[in-house]
């Protein structure tokens, strides 16, 4: 059981953290409050399910918010302490440093521990969730939304261009659809006809979306511009959507960690496979692949350190040493904050790149700021 005193710190340390994680949060969640408020809007969506959108999205932000909320509680909270000389009356009792961190120091490793949870199954359905959410409220628009002469993009990697729309949008002449680019193609269909069918009962929850096209043809193009592959059909069936109880799974980040480490090994036999057969368009999509599965997988096992890592930082940081601003250093903490991030990302790429393996860019900025924060825990003025 912690001592009195320690319960004092633990409980001046909980809200701050609490309001940080609302704060950030809430930051991360204006990236997708235009997108959500232009579906409200257009979709006429409930209340009820424009908060669960809200609560999916604010779940998949957790990972990277704990942390930073973490480390800015603890330099909150330890400035306040030491101003209000709280910190002086603690050492002036003879408690070490190492008494005086086990407080924060075990909230960081319960996050550590809920965060490590969350990530393997919790996290990727609310993501995952997400995701069927707002491909199925902007699918369920789609017919109304289609105008003629103009580009329509809200299905996710569609881009659809009629020349002439009738019958609601279910009638489209002279079509043109570029689908997403994957790999080093793009894709291009062009028809003379098509119409949009929907399958399924109209109070459905799933929805199954597809467009026939008549008397045209489908061209793969490279990045040069020429053209790989032509292909005439009189009719073809694109299925725009298709939603059942499994959802739809194109994401790393959705799958659960059992899932994700089932797609490592598959994406690593594929790709033993395209080596042996010397196929150089399967070994690169298998490459890539492979990486993309596999950062996902050491970025998710890295969160928890990352977050013991920022409690560390945030304790030898957040005392003031002495009055006065000048002895102040939690302005160094965040400069050591924004160089791991700097780290990381620049890992990131290099890891998609191939330049180095996955688990060396996502552990080497944790590694770091664990050592700095290490350093600066010995070098920490302390009465013992």
């Amino acid at each position: 059981m912690f001592k009195l005193y320690q319960r004092y710190l633990a409980s001046h340390f909980i809200p701050p953290f609490a309001m940080s994680l609302f704060f950030f949060v809430c930051f991360l969640l204006t990236s997708q409050l235009f997108r959500l408020m232009r579906i409200v809007t257009k979709k006429g969506v409930d209340i009820s399910v424009l908060f669960e959108l809200f609560g999916h999205i604010g779940m998949s932000f957790l990972p990277m918010a704990v942390p930073l909320s973490l480390l800015f509680a603890m330099i909150y909270t330890l400035n306040k302490l030491s101003e209000d000389s709280e910190i002086v009356a603690i050492r002036a009792m003879g408690i070490n440093k190492a008494k005086l961190f086990m407080p924060f120091i075990t909230i960081g490793v319960i996050c550590s521990v809920a965060i490590f949870g969350l990530n393997r199954n919790i996290i990727p359905y609310s993501k995952r969730l997400f995701k069927n959410t707002i491909i199925t409220l902007t699918s369920k628009g789609f017919l109304a939304d289609i105008k003629k002469e103009q580009f329509y993009t809200d299905i996710p990697g569609v881009t659809l261009f009629a020349e002439k729309v009738s019958a609601d949008g279910k009638v489209m002449d002279n079509v043109f659809i570029k689908l997403k680019k994957k790999g080093n193609q793009d894709k291009i269909m062009m028809a003379k006809k098509g119409v949009l069918i929907k399958d399924g009962p109209k109070d459905s929850s799933s929805l199954n979306l597809k467009l026939d096209l008549y008397e045209g043809n489908i061209i793969s193009i490279n990045n040069d511009g020429k053209e790989l592959e032509k292909i005439l059909f009189d009719k073809y069936e694109f299925p725009i959507v298709s939603s059942s109880s499994s959802g739809f799974v194109n994401k790393d980040s959705m799958r659960s960690s059992e899932e994700l480490s089932i797609e490592i090994v598959k994406a690593k036999a594929n790709l033993l496979k395209a080596q042996k057969a010397k196929n150089d368009r399967d070994i690169r999509h298998y490459t890539s692949r492979y990486r993309k599965s596999t950062l996902e997988y050491w970025t998710r096992l890295n969160v928890p350190f990352q977050c013991i890592a920022f409690v560390l930082l945030g304790f030898v940081f957040g005392v003031k040493k002495g009055r006065g601003k000048a002895k102040n250093t939690s302005a160094l903490a965040l400069v050591i904050t924004i160089l791991y991030y700097v780290l990381f990302f620049t890992g990131v790429s290099m890891a998609k790149k191939g330049t180095l393996p996955p688990y060396i860019v996502v552990f080497l900025p944790t590694f770091v700021v664990s050592i700095i924060g290490a350093h600066f825990y010995r070098k920490l003025d302390w009465a013992s």
